[in-house]
């Protein structure tokens, strides 16, 4: 049910609070300079806010006035209230001929631009107006449009058909003073008899659409149509002959029909409280079924529509542009390893506050890393949408690319988005022993003697070819090898251009001579971040451990065998201290040495 009711005086509409919203709806309405009830045009224009009849209800945005002369605007502008602001009035001395243009708008949706405001004769002592009003909160970009009010030439003589076609064409040359692909609404009261009068159709030829279509308008299958008369009493000034013209209009550039911002919503340009079966008749003559299901409430309204004027209010909704919101989410890891699958999110949403309002067409391109993302869709308002976002990993290198998130409405805001990522692609780190050639496998060979103590042993180790573009290198751990061999621990991490000593020994105490092979594995990784992986490496230790005791102990003359030669020399110096003789190394030469050559003798 439409709760609203017949309330004392013009100023009680304040009792209805408005609310903001981003949705437009624009009426025009000639108000026959206020000759109708002040209470009934009361009640119109309450019931305008609370309209529902295209599938949902809001506060009028911008009212025209049709025949609003000084006094008309005067009354207005002090009863309106302060929800109301009145957009620039001009009058050039048109109250003598049917009264000037008016308009009002709330301000809490669109502010006027006064620079836009402008007039053209348009014949018969009478002007049309225009203003520019910009819809608040849309500045990226600055969403604007136009609206005309006109009030063309009435009657039906070849002179008033011949005025209202000059009127037609000076305003459409007004039009082409604005900035091309401007958005613009065309409203007022016509006086149109059918479609085919010449300045119906040099609107329409000057590329004006018509949301009911350019066909004929007569007749009761077009009732819907009708905007004039809902009365059949003439009284107080105001016209009778029943509803059956279709004086009244709103006509608009070819941008504003269409799926995007500031564009007709569908099914809602009507002629208020027309319910259609009312051709010929007072709008109020039997039971009215404007809103379907609330014959009450309709026929209230046809009440207040008979008392208030002799023309019905003519209304339609727009669409308010989409709202782009775009981010990334996960996606800035900085630095990542080549390789790595980074797949994030984009959060893309259209924060448009009406499910009525534009949806958001967008596509998405991307640059560098984000050159493999492209794809399009649609987001309906007041939704939002996560979207797999893919780096690409393989292009090694700092990158500071973008994702440009666009949409095909040039009204839509924050478009086309551009977010920026920024990182660097590494190459994995590369282990090698050396630092001349990738080499993954190594053999080190040593001798060592035996029972000679610890051997000390270095291996060293590379991040070949470092660089800025590639990753350092941690050693995650050495395995423990076989004796005679230890590691003695370490850890290294972030390995780049300077190469790393792994400490090993080999302890020869009691080492038998002889050869001994022994595996180190390696386990390598890059450095701790995204994509990071990790390798093997395999050590061999070859060790060769030589006994240096000679051969033939009692060899000390050197000639490789122990003979007759020995023996002499050893007994020449017998009782001597030469420890070249001294074979059980006791200090003196003497019968112990000489049975220990005799022993080792022919020893070769």
């Amino acid at each position: 049910m439409h709760n609203w009711r017949r309330i004392s005086g013009l100023s009680a509409v304040l009792i209805i609070a408005s609310s903001v919203h981003a949705q437009i709806r624009v009426v025009q309405w000639n108000l026959a300079e206020m000759r109708g009830d002040p209470d009934a045009i009361a009640e119109v224009i309450e019931a305008l806010d609370q309209d529902d009849k295209p599938g949902f209800a809001r506060d009028v945005t911008i009212l025209t006035v049709q025949e609003a002369d000084t006094a008309t605007y005067t009354h207005l502008l002090k009863s309106l209230g302060p929800e109301w602001t009145a957009a620039t009035y001009t009058n050039s001395g048109e109250d003598n001929y049917g009264g000037a243009q008016a308009c009002f708008y709330h301000a809490q949706t669109v502010t006027e631009i006064p620079s836009g405001h402008d007039g053209t004769y348009t014949e018969a002592g009478r002007r049309a107006r225009r203003w520019l009003f910009a819809l608040n909160g849309y500045d990226d970009p600055q969403v604007t449009f136009y609206v005309y009010s006109a009030h063309l030439k009435a009657g039906t003589s070849s002179g008033s058909i011949a005025d209202r076609d000059i009127g037609a064409g000076r305003i459409l040359t007004n039009m082409g003073e604005v900035p091309a692909d401007s958005y613009i609404i065309v409203t007022g009261d016509m006086n149109f008899y059918s479609n085919g009068e010449p300045g119906y159709q040099t609107f329409i030829d000057g590329g004006l659409i018509d949301p009911l279509g350019t066909g004929s308008w007569a007749g009761e299958g077009n009732a819907i149509k009708h905007t004039q008369s809902p009365r059949t009493i003439q009284a107080g000034g105001l016209a009778s002959g029943g509803m059956d013209d279709r004086f009244d209009l709103q006509l608009f550039t070819p941008n504003i029909i269409g799926s995007g911002g500031l564009t007709l919503i569908d099914n809602s340009y009507r002629s208020v409280g027309n319910d259609g079966q009312h051709y010929n008749i007072a709008i109020n003559d039997g039971s009215n079924n404007y809103w379907p299901g609330d014959v009450s409430g309709s026929n209230a309204l046809a009440d207040a529509l008979h008392d208030a004027s002799d023309h019905l209010p003519v209304a339609a909704d727009f669409r308010a542009p989409a709202i782009l919101n775009a981010s990334f989410n996960g996606c800035d890891i900085g630095s990542m390893i080549e390789g790595y699958d980074h797949a994030c999110q984009l959060d893309l949403g259209n924060a448009a506050i009406s499910a009525y309002d534009a949806s958001l067409n967008w596509t998405m391109t991307g640059t560098g890393v984000l050159s493999g993302n492209s794809d399009s869709g649609t987001v309906s308002p007041g939704s939002s949408t996560d979207l797999t976002i893919v780096v690409d990993s393989s292009m090694i290198g700092a990158f500071a690319d973008t994702l440009e998130v666009a949409s095909d409405d040039m009204l839509t805001q924050h478009a086309p988005a551009l977010l920026e990522l920024s990182g660097q692609v590494l190459r994995h780190a590369n282990p090698s022993f050396s630092n001349t050639a990738d080499n993954d496998f190594y053999v080190h060979f040593i001798d060592v003697e035996c029972d000679t103590g610890v051997v000390p042993l270095g291996i060293q180790f590379w991040n070949y070819q470092w660089d800025e573009n590639q990753a350092r290198l941690d050693v995650d751990g050495i395995s423990t090898p076989e004796e005679p061999v230890s590691f003695l621990g370490g850890t290294w991490n972030n390995v780049g251009p300077f190469p790393i000593s792994m400490p090993f020994e080999i302890d020869t105490n009691g080492l038998p001579a002889g050869n001994y092979v022994r595996l180190v594995t390696i386990t390598v990784s890059d450095e701790d971040l995204p994509g990071e992986s990790s390798v093997t490496m395999n050590l061999t230790l070859n060790i060769t451990a030589i006994d240096t005791v000679p051969d033939c102990q009692g060899d000390v003359d050197g000639d490789g065998q122990t003979d007759i030669a020995d023996l002499l020399a050893l007994l020449a110096g017998y009782g001597g201290s030469d420890p070249a003789l001294d074979l059980v190394e006791d200090g003196i030469i003497d019968v112990s040495d000489l049975l220990a050559l005799l022993g080792d003798y022919g020893c070769n």
